[in-house]
């Protein structure tokens, strides 16, 4: 093997580890919002409350991430990749030995502190190893949407095939495997920390810089609250239109939204293709003038019309998802980025359990989502609003200016 692929190499590993756990990370955290239907009928307790005890969850995967992104730009992104797999796999685990609500709950709050980890340490391990970044994060991001796509048939076939408890434990199981092949692949030399970037921007800095971060702030926050509940209430909404009924039903209902998450997964692809050969910038507003139209025209929507519009609407998520990170890591020294990251999506700290209460309480008072998505369109108009004002992006460093860098 010549010097340049032996270089390459843990470049290429970090990535399939950055790949990997993001679509592990979105089934572990998916699986929940579908096995409450069944947990329904096994508990004899109702959806509001059952999904409500996802809240506290849901708030430390914001909650942690600060946290972890501060560790990883001192510990180093693969010793947190690998306490990520290892814990996660552990909480979902115990998930499935929950004999109650009291007991789910903690091991939830677990697996939402060690889920915390992923964003901020994945997406910097990412951008850190990638050439083409939009390309990159389009695909990280893929791999993120197969994972949501993947967590509801899981959900479905583990519960009718052998009950709820087994959709928790097989993944864990899978996780925690994982967790125990890092540290092997580092000591052969599959993977090395790396310090820079393989592809440097100058980083605004002054009036631009705070600007981008305050634009950016407000819009993560905007789409994590739309992103949370729209995900949240997916399952109950199509329950409600199509034609499903008992456990078998919600094996077939499981296999239409992991079908929905799929075809959104390409917005991925697109996202990516546009940061790179386009803006990010537009790519990201754009996206959610679009969205703010489909989900207004969601109020509207019945039996099968559903599931079209609700895949137009994964897409469009999917499409932002790249665009976001790109310019997140445009705007964020280096030596930061992990901390940057994880303040990122610490502002879900408000934003996911906003989305997730909404639902609960909206569709406990309504019996609906009619109001909530009328919502939804309003904040995704915001967003489309403020990511047009956000300052125009950099561009790549030459190799003299990185060295005087």
């Amino acid at each position: 093997m010549d010097a340049a692929a032996h270089e390459r190499r843990p470049a290429r590993t970090a990535l399939a580890v950055a790949a990997v756990g993001h679509f592990v990370l979105h089934v572990l955290i998916g699986l929940y919002v579908v096995l409450v239907l069944a947990l329904e009928q096994d508990w004899s307790r109702s959806y509001a409350e059952l999904i409500a005890l996802w809240t506290i969850p849901s708030l430390l995967i914001g909650l942690g991430a600060p946290l972890a992104g501060w560790l990883s730009d001192r510990w180093g992104e693969l010793t947190l990749m690998t306490i990520f797999f290892l814990g996660c796999g552990g909480a979902a685990i115990l998930a499935g030995l929950a004999d109650g609500p009291a007991s789910l709950t903690l091991a939830l709050m677990v697996l939402g502190l060690f889920a915390s980890i992923y964003h901020p340490v994945g997406s910097s391990l990412a951008i850190r190893n990638a050439v083409n970044q939009g390309k990159v994060m389009g695909w990280v991001g893929v791999c993120g949407s197969l994972g949501v796509a993947a967590a509801s048939p899981v959900a479905g076939a583990m519960t009718a095939w052998s009950g709820w408890r087994s959709a928790f434990i097989l993944p864990g199981a899978v996780a925690l495997l994982l967790g125990l092949a890092l540290p092997f692949l580092r000591r052969a030399g599959w993977l090395v920390e790396r310090s820079r970037d393989l592809i440097e921007r100058p980083a605004p800095t002054g009036s631009t810089l705070r600007r981008a971060a305050i634009t950016l702030c407000v819009t993560m926050l905007l789409f994590s609250v739309i992103y949370a509940a729209f995900t949240t209430a997916l399952p109950k909404w199509l329950e409600g239109t199509l034609p499903v009924a008992g456990r078998a039903g919600i094996l077939d209902l499981t296999l239409v939204i992991g079908a929905i998450y799929l075809v959104g997964s390409l917005g991925q692809i697109v996202g990516g293709w546009l940061v790179d050969h386009g803006s990010a910038k537009w790519a990201y507003s754009i996206s959610f003038f679009l969205k703010a139209l489909l989900l207004a025209g969601a109020v509207f929507a019945e039996r099968w019309e559903t599931v079209a519009l609700a895949a137009a609407v994964a897409f469009l998520f999917d499409i932002g998802s790249p665009s976001e990170s790109v310019l997140l890591a445009r705007y964020a020294p280096q030596r930061r980025r992990g901390l940057i990251y994880g303040i990122r999506h610490g502002i879900g700290i408000l934003a996911t359990p906003i989305g997730v209460q909404a639902v609960a309480l909206l569709y406990g008072w309504q019996g609906g989502f009619s109001a909530l998505f009328w919502g939804l369109a309003g904040c995704a108009l915001a967003v489309g609003i403020l990511a047009a004002l956000l300052p125009g992006e950099a561009r790549p460093m030459r190799a003299g200016e990185r060295a005087a860098a």
